[in-house]
């Protein structure tokens, strides 16, 4: 008989209390402190660096900024600033401190050019690398190397897998 007023106590207690709200794990709409900084430090060293010259990607960067985009949106727009800044650009013949537009921007790079597999690999790492730190998300990273990187040397994102024989880092 205790048992049983202890379970109606029990349950009349339980329905008087409201239920626990459901932890749901929301994305901020905002990018984090660290992530805006390291946006415009990216800006204004690539402002530095490439002779004041603004592209696409750049205008798109510091809107995302301004508007004050999720980290992943900024990080995304970081990551396609920096395929360009090392794919659109080359060294200035007058200040080798300072680049320009390549006089072949955007079109297809032969994939025995000096220093591509690198640069190539860099990139990539870096974008796969930028997964786990939550600054991109896998979609987006792999959207982004199939139309800047894979489509640069003529290839599909599998075939620049392959070419690159960048080891499986767990993404």
């Amino acid at each position: 008989m205790r048992v049983l007023a202890l379970a109606l106590a029990l349950a009349c207690v339980t329905a008087l209390v409201p239920p626990a709200p459901r932890r749901v794990v929301a994305r901020p709409l905002y990018a984090s402190p660290q992530v805006v900084e390291a946006a415009k430090n990216q800006v204004a060293a690539f402002k530095e660096s490439h002779g004041g010259h603004v592209c696409d990607e750049l205008k798109a960067l510091e809107a995302a900024i301004s508007k004050d985009e999720a980290t992943e949106e900024i990080g995304a727009k970081m990551y396609e600033l920096l395929c360009t800044s090392l794919l659109d650009y080359d060294r200035d013949e007058a200040d080798e401190n300072k680049l320009v537009p390549s006089s072949s921007k955007g079109e297809v790079i032969p994939k025995d050019a000096p220093g591509l597999v690198e640069v190539m690999t860099n990139l990539y790492v870096y974008g796969i690398r930028m997964i786990p730190s939550g600054f991109i998300e896998v979609d987006r990273c792999k959207e982004i190397v199939e139309e800047r990187l894979a489509k640069r040397v003529g290839m599909t994102g599998e075939q620049l897998d392959d070419w690159l024989d960048v080891p499986d880092m767990g993404v």
